[in-house]
């Protein structure tokens, strides 16, 4: 099998001079040779500009011709990656570079760019749909603030009409500053470079802190909840962690048929601290389970209502600064199940 031998650019450019050289002086010797046989030189004799101005003529020559090779070999890929930047800069990241070169740096010059205009590609593609997205999910409870701002406009309202209308904008305004909140901490999350503060805390008894605060939202479902939470102490960053507790418990609530019942368990393993949401209500098609982690993803089912598909990519991005992760699974009887693993450090 043969392997191609790749040159160092200042070998290539030595290379290429000493041959110029070479065949200058070859050539020079057989032109000197050429122009004595001819008579046109004759040693001794007053020719003396003559043969300067040969040798200039000659010299500006063969200095064009390796002028030429030189900027052709080394010079042409340079003007080439010129062009292709220029591409680039004007918002065409479909540009490539032929990373197919003798010379070993402009080969990987080459390959750095490419792998340069594949991120910017995948950068721009990824703020693109972000901000569609976040147009999108923006633009609905605007609409609904505007439209019942219009509608309390009319004199001829009652009060319960406009106590409801007012209701209805006040949860517009909730939904925006949820949205809001979570494209934060989201953004927080990816940016920061700094490992996270860890403290020892009663991870069950922050479940029962959201499960308190949420209380209002279950029991107007009148859901039963099977708790089994016994006494765990974990090191992590309690902040976060609970935003993980909460979303999920959140959308066991919110999925939940009414009068059914969501089933919370925290079980601590040898490796994994386990905590697991079962819920029984709208259930997630199989073929989306993988993507329901996706930053503003909400398959085409009606388990998307009242959500902006960020709550399940907030708890991943959490759980994967605690060097845990979550998975969810279905189960008979159009029950969904989320657990989340969590690293036990206890020896």
């Amino acid at each position: 099998m043969k392997h191609k031998i790749y040159s160092k650019l200042w070998i290539y450019f030595s290379c290429l001079v000493f041959l110029t050289l070479v065949v200058f002086s070859i050539l020079t010797g057989g032109l000197i040779l050429f122009l004595s046989r001819q008579g046109l030189i004759q040693p001794g004799g007053d020719n003396h500009l003559f043969v300067i101005f040969i040798l200039l003529a000659f010299s500006v020559l063969v200095g064009t011709g390796s002028s030429a090779v030189v900027g052709r070999r080394i010079l042409a890929p340079v003007r080439e990656l010129s062009e292709k930047m220029n591409s680039v800069a004007s918002g065409d990241f479909s540009v490539q570079a032929n990373t197919n070169q003798k010379i070993e740096e402009i080969q990987n010059l080459f390959a750095d760019f490419n792998i340069m205009v594949t991120e910017l590609n995948s950068t721009e593609t990824l703020r693109n749909d972000f901000v569609a997205n976040v147009s999108h999910e923006f633009k609905t409870p605007i609409a609904t603030i505007q439209g019942y701002i219009q509608l309390l406009q009319h004199s001829r309202l009652s009060q319960a009409e406009k106590a409801d209308y007012y209701a209805r904008i006040l949860e517009g305004t909730q939904q925006l500053a949820h949205l809001s909140d979570n494209i934060l901490r989201l953004t927080k999350l990816e940016t920061q470079n700094l490992p996270i503060e860890k403290v020892p805390f009663r991870i069950d008894e922050q479940i029962r802190e959201v499960l308190l605060f949420l209380q209002p939202r279950w029991e107007e479902k009148e859901l039963e909840l099977d708790l089994h939470l016994p006494k765990t102490i974990y090191s992590g960053n309690e902040e976060l962690l609970y935003q993980v507790w909460l979303n999920l418990m959140d959308n066991a609530v919110k999925y939940s048929h009414s009068k059914e019942t969501v089933a919370v368990k925290l079980a601590d393993a040898s490796d994994y601290l386990t905590v697991s949401f079962t819920d029984r209500g709208l259930s997630i098609p199989e073929t989306e389970l993988k993507r329901i982690f996706d930053k503003f993803y909400q398959g085409d089912t009606s388990r998307k209502t009242a959500g902006n598909g960020l709550g399940l990519t907030l708890v991943r991005e959490i759980l994967q600064l605690h060097g845990g992760r979550v998975e969810a699974e279905l189960l008979p009887e159009e029950q969904t199940c989320f657990t989340v693993f969590l690293p036990n450090h206890k020896k």
